[in-house]
């Protein structure tokens, strides 16, 4: 029987490197450890720290042990460093308040600023476009290299008046993003029900309606159905090159002559293999942009102007 009068929460911190964030959000949600919050700032992406909060009914001497083995075998798909991780008794504390100390506004390219929903604008960042999210939700805060290509090609390229699909949604932060900047209508799908439904409340954080931003469970098919007769103006996928390989051939059942794609999520030295993939089907490559070891392609599938870089 729990004594709830010895009742009290571990805390779990580990320093990371950011190639690690995605894996280890979703390993997280794989143990069952849903209260947790990962510090960062737009001056150090680089090293993030994880703080994760366990009630001690549920995390023995031996969960504490099982946990650490679990995100350790993260690293080795990364050559990176090895974590050490910190575990502390937490009494009387409000940990789904305490959480939120790690998240700050996190402007993006020259147009776009991430706000926690529970923070006020800066009045320094007053004249950008907010993307409201709850970073507690799902995957896909803005912090991940991957992320932050894909708002910035969107921001580069604004969607003005188009439709704009979105396979592998996480948070919904690419929909509300191309929202923001101009696109007339948002269709988001993603495998995961969770992510669902944080981007349904991402969305109503952000005041749009479902009219504006659909979401539903699947893949491509779904997508083709969520628009109907209808087709993406503009395509994106932010997930790993095998699984952007895989897709690929069905990216016809939604995008026509004249669609974009923007693709992220892929390591650089996997970039000219997909390119030379992608020109098999008839896109043809726009530009190529880089951010430390990940790379993002846009493309299109009429012979518009190129701008490789």
């Amino acid at each position: 029987m729990t004594s709830f009068d010895a009742f009290f929460w571990w805390n779990l911190e580990c320093v990371f490197c950011y190639e690690l964030e995605e894996s280890l959000i979703w390993k997280l949600e794989n143990l069952g450890i849903k209260n947790f919050a990962i510090e960062k700032t737009p001056e150090n992406l680089i090293e993030q720290t994880l703080s994760a909060w366990i009630p001690s009914f549920e995390c023995s001497e031996k969960d504490r042990v099982e946990i650490e083995k679990a995100l350790i075998g993260l690293n080795k798909a990364f050559d990176v460093k090895p974590l050490l991780f910190k575990w502390k008794k937490i009494v009387e504390e409000d940990w789904s308040s305490s959480w939120k100390r790690f998240w700050h506004p996190d402007p993006v390219g020259k147009e776009l600023l991430i706000l926690p929903s529970w923070l006020e604008l800066p009045q320094i960042y007053s004249d950008r476009k907010i993307i409201r999210l709850d970073p507690g939700s799902a995957f896909g805060t803005g912090s991940h290299p991957s992320t932050r290509l894909c708002l910035e090609a969107i921001e580069r390229n604004p969607p003005i008046g188009m439709r704009v699909g979105d396979i592998g949604c996480g948070s919904g932060i690419l929909g509300i993003a191309a929202l923001r900047l101009g696109a007339r209508e948002v269709q988001a799908v993603d495998l995961d029900s969770l992510a669902i439904r944080a981007t349904s409340e991402n969305r109503s954080l952000n005041n749009f309606r479902e009219i504006e931003l659909g979401v539903s469970v699947g893949s491509v098919e779904a997508l083709a159905d969520q628009f109907k007769s209808k087709k993406a103006d503009l395509l994106l996928c932010n997930i790993l090159a095998p699984i952007i390989k895989e897709l690929a051939p069905k990216f016809t059942f939604v995008t026509h002559a004249k669609s974009q794609l923007i693709l992220s999520g892929l390591l650089i030295e996997q970039e000219n293999e997909l390119i030379d993939f992608l020109s098999t089907l008839d896109w043809k490559i726009l530009g190529t942009y880089r951010s430390q070891k990940w790379a993002l392609i846009h493309l299109c599938r009429d012979d518009i102007e190129t701008n490789q870089r």
